[in-house]
Formats: C-alpha cells, structure tokens, sequence
C-alpha cells in the first residue's frame, strides 16, 4: 500500500494521532490533510455474542481544490486506513466512500466517512479460498478456518487466540486451535451449492468454545469472556495473518483496568455526570440445537484421479510396480499377475460408531475372461477385527448388481471382474450393503493386483470408480438437543436457541464431527482449564453460558474521561463485580470515552442447572420454565 493522504492531531493530553490512508495505485508524494476521528467498536446486547466488529469515523476538511472524489471506488476494500494513537496501533480497515460530496456554496466544508475493520463483510462472502474462490474440502484445523475467513477482511493483521478448552488428551500447554479439525464440507448447504458465508462458518468455530472475535490494537484477538474474570492477565498463541506461528510463539496480556471519580484520583475517570446504573435478568433456560448433517460420501476422489504417477489424491501407493493409468488419468490400471501384492490404499481411516450402516461401490473394466481384482475392507475396533464379506460371488454375470455383505473376522477378499467370455469388453459395477458395523472402530481400504483365474494370468483390470458412503440408521434423525435449566430460583426469562453445526460425534458419517489433532479420531469429551471433570463440548458450551447469566447483571453507562481499550476487565469504585464494554466509543480529540458496560460472571452454579441432551427428529421447541 501506497500513502495517499494523512494527518496529525494532538488531543487535550498532548498525545498525538495519526490517521494514515493508502491505496495499492496510488503513485506519488503523500498529500497531509487535516481532520479528526473517533473509534467505535459495535453495540452488542450479548457478551458471548462472537463477533464484535470495530469502526473508525474521521472527519477530513474538504475545498474546492481538494473534494476527495479521488477516495470514491465501487470496490469498498481499496482505500486501507491506520489510525494510531501514540504510534500504537488502534485500527486497522478499510474506508467507505459512502459521505463524500461537494459543497457548491461554501469553499470550505467538513466530509464525515466511515471505515470498517471487514469483520462488517463476512456476511456477504463465502468461505471460500480468498485467491481462487474454490471451495475448501477435507479437514481443517479451526485456526486454519479462522486464517481462511479473515483472509477475506483483507485486513492483514496478526492472530492471538485464547480459549483454555481442550479435548482429553491434548496437552494443556499447545493451541487448541491448531489442533481440533472441522470438515470443510461441513459449509456446503443443504442444496450441495449454497456455500455458507464466512461469519457462519467464524461462528461455527467460536460458539462452542464461548469466544469472541476482535480486533485489538492491530490485532485479531480470539477470547473468552468467563475466563477473564478469573485472570485477567490471559496467555495468547500468536500467529501471523497466514496462520505461522511468531516468535515468541506467545504473548501475555493484561486486560484489567480500575475506573472511578477525578475526586479519588482515577485515570480514566467519570465524566459528564450522565453515569446510571441498571439491570439485566438473568436466564431460566437455555437450548442448544446440533444439526449433525449426514456426508455424502467419505472418498472425496471417487474417480481415482491422478495428478501424477506418484500422486493419486485421497490415496497411497504402495507397490506402482503393476499399476499404470488411463491417458486420462481417471481411474487406475492394475495388472494382472499371479501373486497378489497391495497397489494403493485409502489414505484416510474412516471412524464409525457401532451400528452405522455403509454402502460400498465399485465401478470396474476387463478385457480378459475370469481376470478378478481384489479388495479389502476391514474394519479394526478395540478388540477385535473385521472383514467386509458378500453373501454372493461378486463374478455373477449379471451387470450393476446389488449384494449384501457381511462383517468377518477371518482376511476376506471382495473380488470382482469378467465371469463368462460372451460379456467381453466388461464393464459392470457392483454395490454392497454392509450390515450394522459390530462395534465402533476404523474402516481402512486396499485395492490388490489383479488375478486370472485357472489360466495364467495374462491383461489387467481398470478401476474406474470407488466410493464409500453412510446409510441413516434412522431418517427422521436430524441432530440433538441440549437443554439447560437453572432448578432453584429460576428466572422466567428464556436464551434464544442456539443452532450450531459442529459437536462431538463418534462417528464420520456426520459433517459435524470435530477430530482431534490427527485429523482422524473423533473428539469425545472435553475439560476446561485447569479442571479435571470431562464433558461433551456442547454441554461446556451451554454452562458456560449459564453461569455467564447466573443472576441479574449490572449495566453500568456513562462517559469517561481517557483512552482505554475495548477488551478491558473493568473494576468500577464502588460497585462490586467485574465489567466490559457492551457499547463503546472514543473520541480522539476530546479524549473521552462513551459506553456501556455490562458484567461478566463465571458462577459456578452447574449443579444447580439439569442438563438434558435429547435427539432432534426435525421439531426443534422453545424450553420451558419447570418451576
């Protein structure tokens, strides 16, 4: 970026400001102009709510000779804008165009625009991949979904992440974020082609670990509300814009911060004598709705289709002695000889839950009579393994059958290929319903030579297509439930439902399973911090949230007089509790502060709260107040 224009202001505490805007285009000397600013950050009624996005309103003087129409761009990410106080940076965004206009009477007049930080964006743009607009598939790390949607932003800033939620096993030392995984495909609506927008998908990775997005001091920063009332000095894992980790690969930050009255000597302090204090009720109930969404299929290349003679995406070769591919490169060629050796593998393991129901499908071509090839689909649980059988010869002369398979412990081959001479060329297909896995374990897939059988083995088999896919114990299921209701005392007043589309699940059939570092097992229980009780994530999700509202919140609003962060853990003198802004806006010339602060708690009143997980069957209500 190129600096186009810039200017300087000192506030009443003789701290200089600056206010920097650039464009790519831009060629030539910087022009300084002269103008104010005030920084906002957006109203929220929640402080769980995930997304807190910031603004900057500046106020430029305009002339005859210089009208600022140059700043007009239908693209609304082409003018970046820095504002600093005191060279630290404070925002970092993009201007609108939005307020520019010329005064055909005056010479002098005063331009008031607005600029934005991106976060505004995310509704209206797909998670896509920000270069290409492809869309993304497979497993990703969250950190790697965060990079992903703020890349979007086009607001290059450095990541600081913070939830201290880890699943059992992972050490309490490392990121979560960089090690749970999501499936991207997860983000694919229901019609296979409506791609969910970004601020979806950022709410998706937040919510369930009751977090919050913002930006702070030139910087996106990723915490927890309930946390910080316990230590507000927080540890942060830091990334750059890209997602790679800086060195020191943590910072420490210190968010607390006493307000109270000139009179007793506090800096910031009350000002405007227009400070009122309020309540919020607390909540009665609260219901979390996990919509599990059923995967299409757990090969994303069915097709085989090769990039090179080493690389076949979603597979391993093990033996490229008798495998070659089709001018193509769809499909795979395996030859036929007379031992049998394993050729290629499924690179991923599959997780499933005991009794999930598969479809196996393969799609095969011979030229030469009795030529089979052969497969393995076996199934490995903890104690025992299995082997995917047919109840029928997989060689019937029959094309495009159906067979019923069946689990076995001994090694078991799946063959397939020409059976009589009079269906040459053979091109046929064959499906197999498995029946109800015996136990939850990993499914695992190898594809082997082929064979001729009774005569030497002479031509190859061409795979043309492989796929493995769930079946749905039960249609009408569409996801759970999680209810939380406080038992004593309860407040009437009830949480909206909180839809989410990602929880634990032992299971891959469902594009909302969560996994663990390894991208392929499945998370199952959590811990907080420093705890020891484990639980499923949604269940932390909902008492988080309950003892963030476990009795009636203070508000407190007015104006302050001085310059203090958004994210700041605020002790007021004279009131008990701890606070931060719901509602905040700085003006930089006048030095003064106008907001709402909202209490934040993080009661411990779980064994005051029934929980109650229940299964959706697609009549998601409203809970209700019990006493």
């Amino acid at each position: 970026m190129a600096l186009k224009y810039w200017f300087e202001f000192t506030d009443i505490k003789e701290i200089v400001h600056r206010v920097e805007i650039s464009n790519t285009a831009f060629t030539g000397a910087s022009t300084q102009i002269y103008g104010s600013c005030s920084l906002e950050v957006s109203e929220t009624k929640d402080t769980l709510e995930p997304f807190r996005g910031s603004g900057l309103q500046i106020e430029i003087e305009a002339n005859s000779n210089l009208t600022f129409y140059d700043l007009y761009s239908e693209e609304e990410r082409t003018f970046s804008v820095v504002y600093k106080r005191n060279n630290q940076i404070l925002f970092n965004g993009w201007l609108s165009p939005e307020g520019l206009y010329e005064d055909f009477v005056a010479d002098h007049w005063i331009i008031s625009l607005d600029c934005t930080d991106g976060l505004g964006f995310l509704n209206n743009l797909s998670y896509v991949e920000d270069a290409t607009g492809l869309t993304f598939s497979g497993k990703q790390t969250l950190l790697e979904i965060v990079v992903n949607c703020l890349k979007r932003t086009k607001t290059p800033q450095n990541i600081l992440t913070s939830i201290n939620i880890y699943y059992v096993g992972l050490s309490q030392s490392v990121d979560p974020f960089a090690s749970v995984s999501y499936n991207a495909d997860r983000f694919v609506k229901g019609d296979d082609n409506t791609i969910m927008n970004c601020e979806e998908v950022l709410k998706s990775v937040l919510e369930p670990f009751g977090a919050v997005l913002t930006s702070y001091n030139g910087e996106w920063l990723l915490y927890k509300p309930n946390s910080l009332v316990d230590a507000s000095s927080q540890t942060f894992f830091s990334y750059t814009h890209l997602g790679v980790a800086l060195s020191p690969t943590t910072k420490t930050i210190d968010f607390l911060l006493d307000l109270g009255s000139q009179i007793d000597n506090f800096y910031p302090h009350h000002v405007n004598a227009n400070q009122q204090k309020s309540i919020k009720s607390s909540i009665g109930a609260f219901r979390i709705n996990y919509k599990y969404g059923l995967v299409k299929g757990f090969i994303n290349n069915i097709y085989l289709n090769s990039i090179s003679d080493t690389n076949i995406p979603d597979y391993t070769i093990l033996n490229s002695t008798y495998l070659s591919f089709p001018s193509d490169r769809s499909g795979l060629i395996i030859e036929s000889i007379s031992s049998i050796y394993s050729v290629v593998e499924l690179s991923n393991s599959i997780s499933l839950g005991a009794n999930s129901l598969l479809i196996f499908y393969v799609k095969y071509f011979s030229q030469t009579f009795r030529n089979y090839c052969q497969l393995e689909v076996k199934l490995t649980t903890s104690s025992n393994t299995y082997y995917l059988k047919t109840l029928q010869l997989l060689n019937s002369d029959e094309l495009n059958k159906e067979y019923s398979g069946e689990w076995v412990t001994t090694q078991n081959y799946l063959s397939f290929g020409a059976a009589t001479t009079y269906l040459l060329p053979y091109d046929n297909s064959a499906l197999i319903k498995a029946p109800a896995l015996p136990d939850a374990g990993i499914i695992t897939m190898k594809i082997f030579t082929s064979t001729r059988a009774h005569f030497s083995p002479t031509g190859n088999m061409i795979i043309k297509e492989i796929n493995i896919t769930p079946v749905a114990v039960d249609d009408n299921l569409k996801g759970e439930n999680h209810t939380f209701q406080r038992k004593l005392k309860p407040s009437s007043k009830i949480k909206d439902i909180k839809k989410v589309f990602n929880g634990d699940n032992p299971s891959d059939i469902y594009f909302g399973t969560i996994y663990k570092a390894d991208q392929t097992t499945p998370t199952e229980n959590w811990t907080r911090y420093g705890a020891s009780q484990t639980k499923p994530i949604l269940q932390i999700m909902g008492e988080e949230r309950m003892k963030m509202y476990a009795k009636p919140l203070q508000v407190f609003s007015g104006d302050v007089y001085g310059y203090f962060n958004y994210v700041s853990l605020i002790s007021i003198n004279g009131l008990t509790g701890k606070f931060m802004p719901t509602r905040y806006q700085y003006n930089a010339i006048d030095n003064t502060t106008s907001l709402i602060l909202t209490e934040v708690l993080n009661t411990d009143v779980i064994s005051d709260v029934d929980y109650i997980k229940t299964f959706d069957y697609g009549n998601v209500v409203e809970p209700t107040i019990k006493g």
